[in-house]
């Protein structure tokens, strides 16, 4: 559904919903060549590049203006290649 250099943002308001958006943006920008390989395999090259390391979280001037933003967690990946 996201064209190659489409960005994907996701804001989590749980921990849960957090650690499902952070195991799929990795698996999805990891490679998946299985170990022992000699030559990286083209279908299994990464299908993102995350944009952000680790999750994004509210500055605390946000959190004073809005308290409920305090578990926000954001999240970013750009879209480099499409799935085969």
């Amino acid at each position: 559904m996201l064209a190659v250099g489409g960005r994907v943002v996701v804001l989590a308001y749980h921990s849960l919903e957090d650690r499902i958006v952070k195991r799929e943006l990795v698996r999805r920008s990891a490679d998946q060549t299985p170990p022992g390989l000699p030559v990286p395999a083209a279908a299994a090259a990464p299908q993102f590049r995350l944009l952000t390391r680790g999750a994004e979280r509210p500055d605390s001037g946000e959190v004073t203006g809005n308290p409920r933003a305090a578990s926000a967690r954001l999240r970013a990946a750009e879209r480099i290649r499409q799935a085969a």
